[in-house]
C-alpha cells in the first residue's frame, strides 16, 4: 500500500518537477504560450551556445542551474535578450512587434542597430510585412510604397524611381552588392528575388558619401535570412495566379559546429498576358525563370566568414504575328538573360567592427531571332547578337566608437571595375573603373543629439570626380519627437550603358550617347516623427521634406518616331513633401496611411522658364489580425497621379509629355496550420482591373501598343501561395 501511495505521488509531482526544469516564453501582454519560437541559450563560462525550439505550450527543457543569456525571436515579437539566474521566474516575456522602428537595420550602419536610432530614415519591411503581401519579387513587394513610381515595359520588366528621381539614382543592393544589367535606364525589379529575404531596407535620401554613384535618391538593400540554428531545416512553396503565374521554389539548410550551408532555388514561369486578343503576339511577354542561392558560413573565435554564390537565368519570348498570305510564319525573338554573382564577405565581431567584401558580377544577355514556320512546325535562326556586362567590387569598411559613445568613425573604400562587350556596344570592348576612400565622423554632445559629417573622393578613368560631402543631423527622441536633417552633394557618372548600348528590336529603339557629361547634384531632406506606444495601442506621425537639384540629368528624351536617346538635361529638380501614419490597436488592427506630392521640374534649354509639375500619391495598409489562430487579413491601396516625362520633337528640341494618373488595390489573407510549419496567402491583385493608362504627347515609342497606351498592370488576378517549413532542432550543445 505504501509503495503504491509512492507511485501515485511520483505521478502526479512529474509534470510539476518538469516545469520547474523548464522555461516557459509567453507573450508579455496577455501571457498566452508562444509556441515554435527560437532560443538561443549560452551559460555563463560555456564555449558553445545551446538552440531550442518552443513546444506548443511554449516550453523548453531546460533548468537554471547558473546564470544564463537568453535570445529568443520569434515572427511578429521583438526580440528578446537578457540574462535569467537561478531563483529568478523562468520566464521569458516577447513583446509584440508593434513597428519596424525596433528592427535591426544593417545598411549604413556602424553597427547594427535599431532604425529609430539611426540618423538616416530607414523604412524596413520586415519579414510579417514580407508574409503578409505574399510579393516574390522586388516589384511586387514595393509597388504600393510611398515615393515609389514605377516605369513598366511590357518586354524589359519593371523599373522604378525614387523622390522623383529615376532609376539610374537608385541603387539596388543584395547583401551591400550591387545589382548589375540596367538595359533601360532601370534594374528590371521582376528579376530581383525576394523569397530569401529576412527583410528589405529603403533608406530615402543622398547615399552617394557612403555609396558612390547611383545613391542620390537612396538605397533598397535586401537582406538575406540568416541561416537557422537548428541542425537542419527544409522548406517548399508555390505561388499560382491566375493570368497565368505559376512559381516553385525550395530549398535546406545545415547547421554542424561551427560550419553551416544553405541552398534556395526556384523556378517562375508566366504564360504572358493582353488586354484584348492579339493573337500569339503578347503584350506582356511570357517568361520563364530560373534562380539558385547557394551560401556557407564558418563562425570563428572573432571573426565570420560568409561566401555567396547567386544565378539567375530568364528566357523571353517576344512571339511576331503571324506573317499574310497563309498566317503559317512568324518571326519570334528569344531574350535569354543569365546574370551570376559571387560573393565573399569577413566580419570581426566586436566594438569596433571590420568588414570586407569582394564580389564578381557577371550579367549576359542573349537575343535571337527566328523565322518560324507552324506547319512542320520549325524554327530557323536568322540573326543573333550579344550584350554582356561585368563588375568586380571590392569594399573595405572599418567602424570605431569610443567607450563613451560621444565620438564615431567610420572609413573605408571602394573599388569598383564595370565592363561591356557585345553586338550591342558596337562589337567593342569597353570599361571604366572607379576608387573612392570615404570617411563619415559621429560626434553625440548629448544623448539627444548626433551629428554625423562625411566626406568621398575618388578617382574616375573616364571623368574628373569632385569632393563629396554630406553631413547627417539627429535630435531625438525627446517626449516622443525624433527630427533628421541631411545635406549632401552628389555626383553620377555615365553608366557604360548610356554611352555605348545600342539596344533596337521590333518593340525598342534605344541608343547610347559617348558625349554625355557627368550629373552634379545636391540634396536636401527633412524629417520630424512622433512616436506614442502604449500597453494597448502605439502610434507614430511623420512628416518629410526633400529637395534634389541636379545638373546635366541624364535621361531618355523620346522622338516622334518611337526611338530613344540618352540626352543631359540643362537642370532639373525634384521637390515634394508627406506626411504618414503608423498606428497599431493592440491585438486587432496594424494601420499605416500615407500622403505625398512630389514636384518635378526640367529645363531643357539654358533660356527656359522653369515649371513644377506636381504628381500626389496615397497609400494605405489596414490589417485585421487574430494572433491565436494567425489568421491576417489585409487590404493595401494606392493612388499614384499624373506624371511627367520628357519628349525629343521632330526638329530635335525636347519637351515634355505626361502619364494619366491610376490607382491600384490588393486584398491578401494569411493563415497558417500544424505549428505555423504551413503558411497560406490568397487574395486578389489590382481590384480596380487597370491594364493601360493613357500617355499624352506623343506615343509610348518602347511599345508595340496603340501610341497613347502605356501598360502598367496586367487587371485583376487571383492568387494563392503555399510555404511549408520542416525544422530539426539540435539540442547537443555544440554550435
Amino acid at each position: 500500500m505504501f509503495r503504491r501511495l509512492i507511485v501515485y505521488l511520483a505521478v502526479l509531482l512529474f509534470p510539476l518537477c518538469s516545469a520547474a526544469q523548464a522555461v516557459r516564453v509567453v507573450d508579455a501582454r496577455n501571457g498566452s504560450p508562444v509556441a515554435f519560437a527560437h532560443v538561443k541559450v549560452m551559460e555563463t563560462g560555456a564555449k558553445a551556445a545551446r538552440y531550442f525550439l518552443s513546444d506548443e505550450k511554449g516550453y523548453i527543457k531546460y533548468a537554471l542551474s547558473r546564470p544564463t543569456a537568453f535570445q529568443v525571436s520569434y515572427v511578429g515579437y521583438q526580440t528578446f535578450s537578457d540574462t535569467l539566474k537561478p531563483g529568478d521566474k523562468a520566464e521569458i516575456r516577447l513583446l509584440p512587434e508593434v513597428f519596424s522602428l525596433d528592427e535591426v537595420v544593417v545598411t549604413a550602419q556602424y553597427n547594427p542597430g535599431s532604425a529609430d536610432r539611426s540618423l538616416y530614415r530607414v523604412n524596413v519591411i520586415n519579414q510579417l510585412q514580407l508574409r503578409r503581401t505574399a510579393a516574390t519579387d522586388l516589384s511586387g513587394l514595393l509597388r504600393n510604397q510611398m515615393n515609389v513610381r514605377f516605369t513598366q515595359d511590357a518586354s524589359l520588366g519593371t523599373g522604378m524611381s525614387l523622390q522623383g528621381l529615376s532609376g539610374e539614382h537608385v541603387k539596388i543592393l543584395v547583401d551591400g552588392v550591387p545589382v548589375i544589367g540596367r538595359l533601360n535606364g532601370s534594374i528590371d525589379l521582376s528579376q530581383v528575388n525576394i523569397e530569401n529575404a529576412k527583410q528589405v531596407e529603403i533608406i530615402e535620401g543622398p547615399m552617394s558619401v557612403i555609396y558612390g554613384s547611383n545613391a542620390l535618391a537612396g538605397v533598397v538593400n535586401i537582406i538575406s535570412k540568416d541561416i537557422p540554428s537548428n541542425s537542419l531545416t527544409a522548406n517548399a512553396g508555390t505561388y499560382l495566379e491566375s493570368v497565368g503565374i505559376a512559381n516553385f521554389d525550395g530549398g535546406f539548410s545545415l547547421r554542424r559546429g561551427k560550419n553551416a550551408f544553405s541552398l534556395q532555388a526556384g523556378r517562375n514561369f508566366f504564360a504572358g498576358f493582353s488586354p484584348v486578343n492579339q493573337g500569339r503576339a503578347k503584350l506582356w511577354k511570357p517568361r520563364r525563370q530560373v534562380y539558385a542561392d547557394a551560401i556557407y558560413s564558418l563562425t570563428l573565435n572573432r571573426v565570420n566568414i560568409r561566401a555567396g554564390l547567386n544565378h539567375f537565368d530568364e528566357l523571353l519570348l517576344v512571339r511576331g504575328s503571324l506573317l499574310p498570305p497563309y498566317f503559317e510564319k512568324a518571326f519570334d525573338n528569344y531574350f535569354g538573360t543569365a546574370r551570376t554573382t559571387a560573393k565573399a564577405d569577413l566580419t570581426t565581431r566586436g566594438p569596433n567592427p571590420f568588414t570586407m567584401s569582394n564580389s564578381l558580377s557577371l550579367y549576359r544577355r542573349v537575343r535571337t531571332l527566328y523565322y518560324n514556320d507552324l506547319t512542320i512546325p520549325e524554327k530557323t535562326p536568322i540573326e543573333y547578337d550579344t550584350t554582356g556586362f561585368g563588375s568586380f567590387l571590392s569594399r573595405a569598411m572599418y567602424s570605431y566608437r569610443s567607450e563613451s559613445g560621444i565620438i564615431g568613425l567610420q572609413t573605408g573604400y571602394d573599388a569598383n571595375v564595370e565592363w561591356a562587350t557585345g553586338e550591342r556596344t558596337g562589337n567593342s570592348r569597353h570599361d571604366i573603373s572607379d576608387i573612392a576612400g570615404f570617411i563619415t565622423t559621429q560626434y553625440q554632445p548629448a544623448e539627444w543629439l548626433s551629428l554625423q559629417p562625411g566626406f568621398r573622393y575618388s578617382w574616375n578613368s573616364r571623368f574628373t570626380s569632385p569632393l563629396l560631402y554630406a553631413l547627417h543631423v539627429k535630435a531625438g527622441p525627446a517626449r516622443g519627437f525624433t527630427a533628421r536633417a541631411s545635406w549632401s552633394r552628389g555626383f553620377r557618372a555615365p553608366s557604360l550603358k548610356e554611352l555605348y548600348l545600342y539596344f533596337v528590336d521590333v518593340n525598342h529603339n534605344i541608343t547610347g550617347n559617348p558625349d554625355l557629361s557627368p550629373e552634379k547634384s545636391k540634396h536636401l531632406q527633412l524629417q520630424l516623427s512622433h512616436k506614442i506606444e502604449k500597453t494597448s495601442y502605439a502610434t507614430e506621425t511623420e512628416a518629410r521634406f526633400f529637395y534634389n537639384d541636379i545638373d546635366n540629368e541624364i535621361t531618355l528624351a523620346e522622338s516622334g518616331d518611337g526611338s530613344y536617346t540618352y540626352f543631359n538635361l540643362d537642370h532639373s529638380r525634384s521637390v515634394g513633401y508627406s506626411l504618414g501614419l503608423r498606428s497599431t490597436l493592440y491585438p486587432r488592427f496594424d494601420i499605416r496611411l500615407g500622403y505625398g506630392n512630389t514636384g518635378k521640374s526640367n529645363r531643357l534649354q539654358t533660356d527656359q522658364q522653369v515649371k513644377l509639375y506636381w504628381s500626389p500619391e496615397v497609400t494605405s495598409e489596414v490589417t485585421c489580425r487574430w494572433d491565436k489562430i494567425d489568421l491576417h487579413l489585409t487590404a493595401i491601396y494606392k493612388y499614384t497621379g499624373k506624371t511627367t516625362r520628357i519628349l525629343m520633337n521632330d526638329d530635335g528640341s525636347l519637351s515634355e509629355g505626361y502619364m494619366d494618373e491610376w490607382h491600384n488595390m490588393d486584398l491578401t489573407a494569411m493563415k497558417s496550420f500544424f505549428g505555423k510549419r504551413l503558411s497560406v496567402n490568397t487574395g486578389i491583385r489590382n481590384l480596380f482591373n487597370v491594364t493601360n493608362i493613357i500617355a499624352a504627347g506623343g506615343s509610348d515609342g518602347a511599345h508595340s501598343s496603340a501610341p497613347s497606351n502605356i501598360p502598367v498592370a496586367w487587371g485583376r488576378t487571383f492568387f494563392v501561395k503555399l510555404s511549408f517549413t520542416f525544422m530539426k532542432n539540435d539540442t547537443t550543445g555544440k554550435n
